[in-house]
């Protein structure tokens, strides 16, 4: 019981820093939209822009009006999310679906709300650029990727 109490405690920390640094960035650069409208470099390949996305991560799907029914989803993915935290045997398991889960979080407040995200970064190189995304998209995308890594080369039982 002392170990799933710990692992609540972790959980919550992590999924709650991640929704809320998540929603202050969005908050800050819906603040100065304007300023972000066209973009403003930060340095080479990293700009600021303010993009309202309908659409699922990286802007796909924007066409189709379904924001909002995307955002029941990632609660009710929340929700199976939490399932496997607490499901998990191994600390970087658990660390890793607590990111994903505040990612989730984070952009399902703003499609519930809203109707949209809001989207910022926009890295790009020369004339290629990649969908502007968030900083929920990136949690979301880190803890998939190591929790991804660890399933299929992590296996060890260790901590």
């Amino acid at each position: 019981m002392r170990i799933r109490k710990k692992k609540s405690i972790l959980c919550s920390v992590i999924t709650v820093f991640c929704i809320s640094i998540d929603q202050l960035s969005k908050f800050l650069v819906v603040k100065q939209k304007s300023e972000f409208l066209y973009g403003m470099e930060i340095f080479y390949g990293l700009n600021i822009v303010y993009v309202e996305n309908e659409g699922i991560s990286f802007g796909l799907f924007s066409n189709l009006n379904i924001s909002f029914y995307l955002g029941i989803l990632s609660f009710l993915i929340s929700f199976y999310i939490i399932y496997l935290i607490f499901d998990s045997k191994r600390k970087i398991e658990f660390v890793c679906l607590s990111l994903i889960l505040g990612g989730a979080i984070g952009n399902g407040i703003d499609r519930v709300w809203n109707g949209y995200v809001v989207d910022f970064f926009d890295v790009y190189y020369e004339n290629i650029h990649w969908p502007a995304f968030n900083l929920a998209d990136s949690f979301i995308t880190i803890g998939g990727l190591i929790y991804i890594w660890t399933i299929f080369f992590n296996k060890s039982n260790q901590n």
